[in-house]
């Protein structure tokens, strides 16, 4: 049934296939130039002209804004010798968006010239088939997130568990139904207590560790539900993004979440693994202002978040719907109704995921690297 609907979706290919194109004013604020810089860059040589379409249109593509930021030296990411920054994606109530921000965050990011790992840490998979990769077709494979998390495992390398993706820039970690095979493994490992516990809730903070270099940021999207998988993703973020939509039992549910988070960390602690999160922030999510109900929530959420929320909810949108339902983010997608209200939903979520960069940043001691943060305005 999922081939099914992929062959529909996707048509008239059978995978998922990126047709992303920019013109010369899009490009030169993703990679954070002018037009008139990279027309100067060309003209002196340094860079290659662009692609043109038949009626004379000049465009590039992914691959050439990766070229761009290499050929002027265009750095928006970590430096070498530093860590990425470990997001996850965190709530323990479903419905709340977890696996559609991870997806729009990842892709704004590789957009934006990041180096992005997405660890899919929920055995429904939703991220991993957002990502065409499909989840039954890895229950066997050794190469999966659920067979370095299971005690049985050897967890010689995790980073033969990383997949592509039709992103250039982006890979995943994917999960599949296994999973909670190691789920179950894992909490098994309480009745040994000690050594066998504390290593059960690092398992995935190890292997994080082997490959954090790699990347700029590794974004998890955990299960909904604070067993042994949600424990090790708690152990292993270094900083939390928390969706909460508008909703009276969703702000009730969070409440009772962020009770959990604290209980959860001092059982970390208590079990050798404590944990030092970089920043957490609220982000409400799917709000509509019109609706009354929602208006006053998102009131009471900047009053009683203050300066832990961001500043701008995610509003809800058919663009966005419309793209998850083809396995899509609204950035690897093309208008489903107007032009305007595509773009009012791609600006709304650019302020958004803006924040969480802003403060990812900060966790970077090279925080003033040429790139992300320089004026367009900055020479090439």
């Amino acid at each position: 049934m999922r081939d099914r609907v992929k062959s529909i979706v996707f048509k008239p290919e059978d995978r998922k296939v990126l047709d992303l194109t920019f013109g010369p004013g899009v490009a030169a604020e993703l990679v954070g130039r002018t037009p008139e810089a990279l027309a100067k860059a060309e003209k002196d040589g340094r860079l290659e002209p662009p692609k043109q379409q038949a009626n004379g249109r000049r465009y590039y593509d992914l691959e050439d804004l990766t070229r761009i930021r290499d050929a002027l030296g265009i750095h928006p990411g970590k430096a070498e010798d530093e860590d990425a920054v470990v997001i996850a994606v965190q709530n323990f109530k479903g419905g709340v968006g977890k696996s559609t921000i991870t997806k729009h965050f990842a892709d704004y990011l590789a957009l934006h010239g990041y180096k992005v790992l997405v660890i899919d840490c929920d055995p429904q998979a939703s991220t991993t088939t957002m990502f065409d990769i499909q989840p039954e077709t890895l229950i066997d494979d050794e190469q999966t997130l659920g067979h370095f998390l299971s005690p049985r495992s050897t967890f010689d390398d995790f980073a033969a568990a990383i997949h592509d993706t039709a992103w250039p820039t982006i890979k995943i970690i994917p999960s599949s139904l296994g999973l909670q095979d190691a789920e179950w493994d894992l909490t098994s490992t309480l009745r040994e207590g000690g050594q066998a516990v504390r290593e059960g809730l690092q398992r995935l903070r190890i292997g994080i560790s082997t490959i954090i270099k790699d990347f700029d940021v590794i974004l998890l999207d955990p299960p909904p539900a604070m067993g042994f998988l949600g424990l090790n993703v708690m152990a292993s973020a270094t900083g939390l993004l928390i969706p909460v939509p508008a909703r009276q039992l969703d702000y009730l549910s969070t409440i009772h979440f962020m009770d959990t988070i604290a209980e959860n960390i001092e059982v970390l602690e208590a079990n050798g693994t404590p944990v030092d999160y970089g920043f957490i922030r609220v982000v409400c999510s799917a709000y509509t202002p019109s609706k009354p109900g929602e208006h006053d929530m998102w009131k009471m959420m900047q009053a009683t978040y203050a300066n832990f929320l961001l500043s701008q909810p995610i509003l809800a949108s058919e663009e966005i719907k419309n793209a998850t339902q083809a396995f899509r983010s609204v950035y690897e997608s093309k208008p489903s109704a107007s032009h305007a209200t595509y773009n009012r939903c791609r600006e709304n979520l650019d302020l958004v995921f803006g924040e969480v960069v802003q403060q990812m940043r900060q966790q970077w001691p090279s925080a003033s690297i040429v790139g992300h943060d320089a004026p367009a305005s900055a020479a090439a």
